[in-house]
């Protein structure tokens, strides 16, 4: 209930903290992010920043926090590791123009599963956001069989999106084999399975686990969101036939994304493939566990595992893929034995394969790199990092042809060394750009005309202004002529009244001073 004795700015904070009452609310004033209440409680314990007071309410003082907004992603990191979720509340429209108080809304909830960004991630995990949901079967006299399973699974920070879908009689437990392996940092699901889930969820390495309201999962509105999402005219433009719940999971998982990210677009978004685990060999928890493929059976020790072991990769792209080979062994052989004619090639040429190691070093992780110039949150110096990036896979793409295995071979025809992409961020950006877009400078000279004239303005606009003075002087015979600066008018020429009679056709006349125009 609303406390009218709270000023507006708490009345809008209030409206926003109870549309996302399971967050900690990033409400920006200024250029700080400020939290209120319980928030700013919990807050500042989980921070270590100082809790200070605002106001008060029913006349008792406002609890008041805060952080700078240039700095927010470090304390925003740390309130996800202590598994909380934050929703960020932007203000939408310039304070100066706004008549009363400025309008705010939220702009992204940080939820585990849903981070995109470099600094919140470690650099060889995937961070995958499962959905899961169910359709009962239809044929009443099956009472042996379970329900049928769908899972869809979304790596933000890459576009990789999966979809599965379980028929066998303990469909349950291979749904959560699959994400035993996945690893997700959240799982969504209809609130129905609550019971079964937080069951599952005792041993699963999940961070958050969220029940949702079953209408999220509707076929038909997961048809109308895969079909806007990616451009087609119909849901089976998607090739994903013979599908139901696997749709509903997706479907439902991207319109988690939309609540959770409202204003993003999510165009580097991959369309989704369908993983059949009949293709692959199931490795369930415990085998995973015993074995210690991912973790040590004592987590408490730092015992090598089957991939700390294997992982020689020189990229965070190759230590991902190596561990989805790893916990996806393959069973058909004609796939086995592609890529163990290519591993053998490699193995025998030592020189082309010390050759791709070393130039894969500064190779950056192109995958994630991808994502944040679509989403439009890179930064000048990952352009030029993408562009060093393709001029080492050029220099890969030209050892290929020297090897013949099929495998190999498929990769360099279908490989596309971006040489445009490439020339056009040399031409454009400098070498060695600000890390921030708002330092400027980024540029070369000689790109754009209009640009190359106001970094002139800029640099020499007092010389530009004298020099104009002086030639106006000379061209009107007005030794008294000036020009000056104000915020009513900015640049303009004045003019004694003495001299008006001087003055030229082309100047146009704005205010009259006491001695002058």
């Amino acid at each position: 209930m609303k406390d009218q004795e709270l000023s507006p700015l708490m009345r809008q904070f209030q409206d926003v903290k109870a549309q996302h009452s399971d967050a900690i609310v990033f409400f920006r004033v200024g250029d700080f992010y400020e939290m209120f209440f319980e928030d700013a409680e919990e807050a500042s314990k989980l921070l270590g920043i100082v809790l200070t007071a605002r106001g008060k309410a029913k006349g008792e003082a406002i609890p008041l926090c805060g952080v700078p907004y240039h700095t927010s992603t470090g304390y925003i990191a740390k309130l996800l590791k202590a598994g909380k979720i934050v929703a960020l509340c932007e203000q939408v429209e310039d304070p100066k123009l706004a008549k009363g108080l400025v309008r705010r809304e939220v702009v992204r909830v940080y939820t585990p599963g849903t981070l995109y960004d470099h600094e919140l991630l470690p650099a060889g995990e995937a961070n995958f956001l499962s959905a899961l949901c169910y359709t009962p079967l239809s044929n009443p006299e099956n009472t042996t069989l379970a329900n049928r399973f769908g899972l869809a699974s979304l790596d933000l920070s890459t576009g990789e999106f999966w979809i599965s879908e379980s028929w066998m009689k303990h469909s349950l437990q291979e749904i959560v084999d699959e994400l035993v392996r996945l690893e997700p940092k959240e799982v969504i699901f209809p609130a129905q399975l609550q019971e079964a889930m937080t069951s599952a969820s005792q041993s699963l390495p999940i961070a958050r686990i969220v029940p949702r309201d079953a209408t999220t999962f509707g076929l038909e509105e997961s048809k109308t969101i895969l079909t806007r999402i990616f451009q087609v005219n119909h849901v089976e433009d998607l090739q994903l036939h013979g599908l139901q719940s696997g749709l509903q999971a997706a479907g439902g998982l991207l319109q988690y994304l939309a609540e959770t990210q409202p204003t993003l677009a999510h165009g580097h978004i991959r369309r989704p493939l369908i993983r059949l685990l009949e293709h692959e060999m199931q490795l369930d928890q415990t085998t995973l566990r015993n074995l210690e493929v991912l973790k040590p059976v004592s987590e408490q020790r730092l015992s090598p595992t089957l991939l700390t072991t294997l992982d020689k990769t020189k990229t965070p792209m190759g230590t991902r893929l190596l561990r989805q080979w790893i916990v996806r062994p393959l069973t058909q052989v004609p796939a086995i034995h592609l890529r163990q004619e290519a591993v053998k090639e490699l193995v025998l040429n030592l020189g082309i394969r010390m050759t791709i190691r070393d130039h894969l070093k500064t190779v950056q992780d192109l995958e994630r790199l991808n994502s944040r110039i679509v989403l439009e949150v890179a930064n000048p110096r990952d352009l030029i990092n993408l562009h060093r990036s393709l001029e080492d896979l050029l220099l890969l793409q030209q050892l290929l042809p020297s090897l013949q295995s099929p495998m190999l071979q498929t990769i360099h025809e279908a490989w596309d060394p971006l040489l445009d992409v490439s020339s056009w961020i040399a031409d454009t950006i400098i070498p060695n750009p600000p890390l921030s877009v708002k330092e400027g400078g980024i540029i070369q000279a000689g790109v754009n005309a209009e640009l190359d004239e106001l970094r002139v303005l800029a640099k020499e606009g007092t010389r530009l202004l004298a020099e104009m003075e002086t030639r106006e002087r000379n061209r009107t015979g007005i030794d008294s002529l000036k020009v000056k600066f104000n915020q009513v008018f900015g640049y303009y020429i004045e003019v004694t009244k003495a001299n008006l009679s001087r003055v030229p056709a082309d100047y146009h006349r704005k205010q009259t001073l006491v001695n002058a125009e």
